[in-house]
C-alpha cells in the first residue's frame, strides 16, 4: 500500500493546473470569475477503485487559486497514523487547458504535465489509480 501511495503522490506532484489569483492568494475569486475544479481540499478515498483505510485518507491535496499546492501524507507506522513529511511537499499547479495540469514540486528544476479527471460534479478528482474526494 505504502508503494502505490508513494507512486501516487509522485504522479500527482508532477500534475497541475491554472490558476484564477485573486489578489490575497487565497480560495476566493471576483463575481462571475469560473474556479478551476481542481482549486480546493482533497483528501485520498480511493485506490483502484476501492477505499483506502482510514489513515490513507488523511493524505491531503490542497490546491488554491493563486497557483500554488501542498501535499500531506499520512501513513500507518508501528500501528499508528503519522503525518509522513518525508513524503508530503508543496509545489505549483497550471491548468493546460488540454485536460492536463502542469505540476512542479518545490524543490525540482522541472515539473510535468498529468491527465486529471473530474466526476460527480467536479466533488472526485481521478489522478491515474487514485480518486480523491473533495473535502
Amino acid at each position: 500500500m505504502k508503494k502505490f501511495i508513494l507512486i501516487s503522490f509522485a504522479l500527482i506532484s508532477f500534475i497541475s493546473c491554472s490558476s484564477n489569483s485573486s489578489s490575497d492568494g487565497g480560495d476566493t475569486t471576483d463575481p462571475g470569475q469560473t474556479l478551476d475544479p481542481i482549486i480546493g481540499v482533497w483528501n485520498l478515498s480511493k485506490e483502484n477503485g476501492f477505499d483506502v483505510n482510514s489513515c490513507s485518507a488523511q493524505s491531503r491535496y490542497i490546491f488554491t487559486n493563486d497557483g500554488k499546492f501542498t501535499f500531506t501524507q499520512h501513513s500507518t507506522i508501528n500501528n499508528e497514523c503519522t503525518l509522513d513529511s518525508q513524503n508530503s511537499y508543496n509545489g505549483e499547479w497550471t491548468n493546460n487547458d488540454d485536460g492536463t495540469y502542469y505540476i512542479k514540486r518545490h524543490g525540482f528544476t522541472s515539473g510535468t504535465d498529468a491527465p486529471i479527471s473530474f466526476t460527480n460534479e467536479n466533488q472526485d478528482m481521478i489522478i491515474g489509480k487514485f480518486t480523491w474526494a473533495k473535502q
